[in-house]
Protein backbone atom coordinates (compact mmCIF):
# COMPACT_ATOMS: atom_id res chain seq x y z
CA UNK A 1 0.00 0.00 0.00
CA UNK A 2 1.31 3.47 -0.35
CA UNK A 3 -0.23 7.00 1.41
CA UNK A 4 -0.23 9.83 -0.31
CA UNK A 5 2.23 12.37 2.07
CA UNK A 6 -0.29 15.18 1.41
CA UNK A 7 -3.75 13.70 2.23
CA UNK A 8 -2.80 10.38 4.09
CA UNK A 9 -4.75 8.64 1.64
CA UNK A 10 -4.22 4.72 1.13
CA UNK A 11 -3.66 2.91 -3.15
CA UNK A 12 -2.82 -0.04 -3.81
CA UNK A 13 -0.51 1.98 -6.62
CA UNK A 14 2.24 4.23 -5.83
CA UNK A 15 1.95 7.62 -6.51
CA UNK A 16 -1.57 6.88 -7.62
CA UNK A 17 -4.06 9.79 -9.23
CA UNK A 18 -6.43 11.07 -6.99
CA UNK A 19 -7.73 14.73 -5.83
CA UNK A 20 -5.53 15.41 -3.12
CA UNK A 21 -7.60 17.41 -0.07
CA UNK A 22 -9.18 17.12 2.81
CA UNK A 23 -12.57 16.20 2.91
CA UNK A 24 -14.23 14.79 5.82
CA UNK A 25 -16.81 12.26 5.80
CA UNK A 26 -18.76 15.08 8.40
CA UNK A 27 -18.72 17.53 5.28
CA UNK A 28 -19.94 15.40 2.54
CA UNK A 29 -23.17 14.78 5.22
CA UNK A 30 -23.97 18.37 6.24
CA UNK A 31 -26.95 19.42 5.52
CA UNK A 32 -28.54 16.12 4.47
CA UNK A 33 -31.93 15.13 4.98
CA UNK A 34 -32.91 12.67 7.75
CA UNK A 35 -33.76 10.07 5.18
CA UNK A 36 -30.88 10.24 3.16
CA UNK A 37 -28.91 9.97 6.31
CA UNK A 38 -30.88 7.13 7.04
CA UNK A 39 -30.25 5.38 4.64
CA UNK A 40 -26.52 6.30 4.39
CA UNK A 41 -26.16 4.79 7.71
CA UNK A 42 -28.15 1.53 7.04
CA UNK A 43 -25.73 0.91 4.03
CA UNK A 44 -22.68 1.61 6.22
CA UNK A 45 -23.57 -0.65 8.16
CA UNK A 46 -24.34 -3.38 6.03
CA UNK A 47 -21.09 -3.18 4.65
CA UNK A 48 -19.44 -3.60 8.27
CA UNK A 49 -21.65 -6.85 8.37
CA UNK A 50 -19.58 -8.13 5.52
CA UNK A 51 -15.77 -6.57 6.64
CA UNK A 52 -13.23 -4.10 7.75
CA UNK A 53 -13.07 -1.13 5.54
CA UNK A 54 -12.20 3.14 5.44
CA UNK A 55 -13.96 5.27 4.71
CA UNK A 56 -12.62 7.70 2.04
CA UNK A 57 -14.28 11.02 1.74
CA UNK A 58 -14.08 13.14 -1.25
CA UNK A 59 -15.35 16.27 -2.31
CA UNK A 60 -17.94 14.81 -4.01
CA UNK A 61 -18.09 11.07 -3.04
CA UNK A 62 -17.22 9.28 -0.14
CA UNK A 63 -14.99 5.73 -1.30
CA UNK A 64 -14.31 2.40 0.44
CA UNK A 65 -11.80 0.73 0.86
CA UNK A 66 -10.26 -2.04 1.67
CA UNK A 67 -6.96 -2.94 -0.57
CA UNK A 68 -8.86 -0.87 -3.06
CA UNK A 69 -11.94 1.14 -3.59
CA UNK A 70 -14.85 -1.48 -3.88
CA UNK A 71 -17.70 1.27 -3.64
CA UNK A 72 -18.54 4.48 -3.04
CA UNK A 73 -21.45 6.71 -2.40
CA UNK A 74 -21.61 9.40 -4.60
CA UNK A 75 -24.51 11.35 -3.88
CA UNK A 76 -27.45 11.74 -0.99
CA UNK A 77 -30.26 13.33 -2.57
CA UNK A 78 -33.62 14.46 -0.81
CA UNK A 79 -35.28 11.26 -0.78
CA UNK A 80 -32.54 8.63 -2.03
CA UNK A 81 -29.02 7.45 -1.97
CA UNK A 82 -26.94 6.73 -5.03
CA UNK A 83 -23.99 4.82 -4.82
CA UNK A 84 -21.67 1.87 -7.11
CA UNK A 85 -19.71 -1.10 -6.58
CA UNK A 86 -16.96 -2.27 -8.57
CA UNK A 87 -16.53 -5.23 -10.53
CA UNK A 88 -14.21 -7.17 -12.29
CA UNK A 89 -17.28 -8.54 -14.67
CA UNK A 90 -20.61 -6.70 -16.02
CA UNK A 91 -24.01 -7.99 -14.18
CA UNK A 92 -26.25 -7.06 -16.49
CA UNK A 93 -29.02 -8.86 -15.21
CA UNK A 94 -29.95 -7.61 -12.22
CA UNK A 95 -32.16 -5.34 -11.52
CA UNK A 96 -30.12 -4.00 -8.94
CA UNK A 97 -28.67 -1.80 -10.91
CA UNK A 98 -29.58 0.86 -13.51
CA UNK A 99 -26.88 1.53 -14.95
CA UNK A 100 -23.29 -0.12 -15.82
CA UNK A 101 -19.97 1.96 -16.93
CA UNK A 102 -16.86 0.43 -18.65
CA UNK A 103 -14.08 1.98 -16.85
CA UNK A 104 -11.30 -0.68 -18.34
CA UNK A 105 -11.31 -3.71 -19.85
CA UNK A 106 -11.45 -5.14 -16.33
CA UNK A 107 -13.01 -2.81 -14.21
CA UNK A 108 -16.46 -1.83 -14.38
CA UNK A 109 -18.82 0.36 -12.08
CA UNK A 110 -22.56 -0.67 -11.18
CA UNK A 111 -24.60 1.95 -10.35
CA UNK A 112 -27.38 1.69 -7.89
CA UNK A 113 -30.55 3.66 -5.75
CA UNK A 114 -32.01 3.68 -2.58
CA UNK A 115 -34.80 5.15 -1.70
CA UNK A 116 -36.09 2.88 1.40
CA UNK A 117 -34.24 0.67 3.67
CA UNK A 118 -36.08 -2.60 1.78
CA UNK A 119 -34.32 -1.52 -1.19
CA UNK A 120 -30.91 -3.12 0.50
CA UNK A 121 -32.08 -6.84 -0.99
CA UNK A 122 -30.56 -10.02 -0.03
CA UNK A 123 -29.47 -9.99 -3.90
CA UNK A 124 -27.61 -6.42 -3.71
CA UNK A 125 -26.00 -7.16 -0.49
CA UNK A 126 -24.34 -10.39 -2.56
CA UNK A 127 -23.37 -7.86 -4.57
CA UNK A 128 -21.58 -5.81 -1.99
CA UNK A 129 -20.02 -8.89 -0.47
CA UNK A 130 -18.38 -9.98 -3.88
CA UNK A 131 -17.83 -5.88 -4.60
CA UNK A 132 -15.60 -6.25 -1.09
CA UNK A 133 -14.30 -9.32 -2.12
CA UNK A 134 -12.97 -7.73 -5.69
CA UNK A 135 -11.82 -4.71 -3.32
CA UNK A 136 -9.82 -6.97 -1.43
CA UNK A 137 -8.16 -8.64 -4.15
CA UNK A 138 -9.51 -12.05 -3.82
Amino acid sequence: MWTCPKCQQKFVNTNQWHSCGQNTTENFLSGKTETSLELYHCLIEAFKKIGDFELHPAKTRIALNNKMRFASINRLGKDFLDGHLVFTEKFRNSLCFHKIDEVTKTSYVHHFKLYSKSDLTNELKGYMRMAYQAGARK
